[in-house]
């Protein structure tokens, strides 16, 4: 916990959240009277002042933990901090109400997860800036709650907040925070899934996220830039209708898993892009599909063989996508043509495992994606790579290092811009099963193709389950 307060403390420049403050906030959770007192007046501070976002966000975040540490000793006077850490989510099993939930077939979940970054150096002007995303989401399972076996609803919603700092202050094309999703609160995925055959078979339906299911790595999600954390920014800048989380479109997908190895899946989708508008949150359900559609094949391959790299896990996918939208030409947007397509692979591999069976060790990971029409897409290739070391450090197992190098070339149509190169070292310490603070550290070459200095970019995520 004292990593992201002493983060917060240091962006906010507010004197709110000095380091004296935090024995008093740690004596203070020792009861459940002195947890009462001191939320309190934080909340009276948030919302009674005119405080900057940055603060008011930092404060919010210090209320919910120290409201779950509160909720956590009250049901047990005898509960410990590591024993708090070691829980699967901040807020605990509220007093066995989350289990007998889980048991009836419902599944809650909340996520908080900010990225406070700044930029020292290069880029338009230097500045700092806050991202943040809360996501919450309830899985029902329709076997338990009504007999329908293998059929469950899902419902997720999202509240994103900040700024963009690449696009205010950066001015580069890779993203250096993956959290930022514009300022709005708004409906996610809400759809129906079948699981048939033991799971050989999965097919779902309703208001879909494409990134889900397609263009996906174990591996991106290590990362703060969003070169590929969540998906690949090389499809997602050049076919808008490739939905990523939290935004989403009517669509339809399936699955099929002969064996536990292989597996085919291809999903097609409404893509108009004028539905995911802020000012609609969501809520627009237009289905348009004389209007345009989006087509995603992808083909993967999981190997679990000895023979194949010593039984450590990997994952190689190849995907292919077709968008029959209307897309504008780059040099003349009065010319339009009504088709995208595109191709990417996927390559990552466990090939160092301190022991057997283990997640400790080092895996590589590379993504190319390939749009062939220049004519139309901004960045025709980009290829994107890195490597993750989980457990380097002896004491604690869990925490990972990352580094990671993405590169754009764009499009010919396109004068003065050529290539853009970001790099990316980070480390994450999993402080505990919920929560994780992720320093991070990125240098962007080129930005936006040229005509803009090279930028240095540096801060933090934070995640906390709840």
């Amino acid at each position: 916990m004292g990593y992201h307060m002493r983060w917060c403390s240091f962006v906010s420049g507010h004197g709110l959240m000095q380091l004296s403050s935090m024995s008093k906030i740690s004596k203070a959770c020792r009861s459940r009277w002195n947890t009462k007192i001191y939320f309190d007046r934080l909340y009276f501070r948030l919302f009674s002042v005119d405080h900057k976002p940055v603060t008011r966000c930092a404060l919010l975040l210090l209320i919910c933990i120290i409201h779950s540490i509160g909720g956590a000793h009250s049901a047990s006077a005898q509960v410990t901090t590591e024993e708090w850490l070691a829980q699967d989510n901040a807020t605990g099993n509220w007093g066995d109400l989350r289990d007998r939930l889980n048991q009836a077939g419902i599944d809650p979940e909340l996520n908080f997860t900010t990225d406070l970054l700044a930029n020292p150096i290069g880029g338009m002007r230097q500045n700092g800036a806050y991202a943040g995303l809360w996501y919450g989401s309830t899985t029902f399972d329709l076997e338990k709650l009504a007999g329908l076996k293998g059929l469950e609803f899902y419902v997720g919603a999202a509240w994103a907040q900040g700024r963009d700092l690449s696009g205010d202050d950066v001015g580069n094309f890779f993203g250096v925070a993956q959290v930022f999703n514009g300022r709005v609160l708004r409906l996610a995925d809400v759809y129906l899934q079948q699981s048939l055959f033991e799971d050989r078979l999965t097919a779902s339906i309703g208001r879909l996220v494409a990134g889900n299911a397609f263009a996906a790595a174990d591996a991106y999600g290590n990362y703060v830039n969003a070169a590929v954390n969540g998906n690949p920014t090389g499809i997602l800048a050049n076919v808008p209708s490739f939905t990523t989380s939290p935004f989403s479109q009517w669509g339809a997908q399936v699955t099929v898993a002969p064996t536990q190895e292989f597996y085919v899946s291809a999903g097609i989708y409404n893509a108009d892009a004028d539905v995911q508008e802020d000012a609609y949150h969501g809520l627009d359900f237009t289905f348009n599909p004389q209007d345009g559609v989006l087509g995603v094949v992808e083909v993967g391959y999981k190997p679990n063989s000895p023979a194949i790299f010593n039984g450590m896990p990997g994952q190689y996918s190849f995907g292919a996508y077709f968008d029959t939208t209307d897309y504008q030409f780059l040099n003349n947007p009065q010319r339009s043509r009504s088709e995208n397509y595109g191709i990417y692979a996927i390559a990552q591999q466990m090939v160092y495992q301190e022991s057997a069976g283990s997640d400790e060790g080092l895996t590589l990971w590379g993504t190319l994606t390939v749009n062939p029409d220049s004519e139309i897409n901004t960045a025709p290739v980009t290829v994107v790579g890195g490597a993750i070391y989980e457990g380097l450090l002896p004491q604690r197992p869990k925490a990972a290092t990352a580094i990671g190098i993405a590169y754009a070339s764009f499009s010919d149509d396109l004068p003065g811009q050529t290539y853009e190169l970001a790099l990316e070292a980070n480390h994450r310490f999993q402080v505990g099963e919920w929560i994780y603070f992720q320093p991070t550290v990125q240098y962007i070459i080129n930005p936006n193709g040229g005509g803009i200095p090279d930028a240095l970019v540096a801060g933090a995520e934070i995640s906390i389950d709840f």
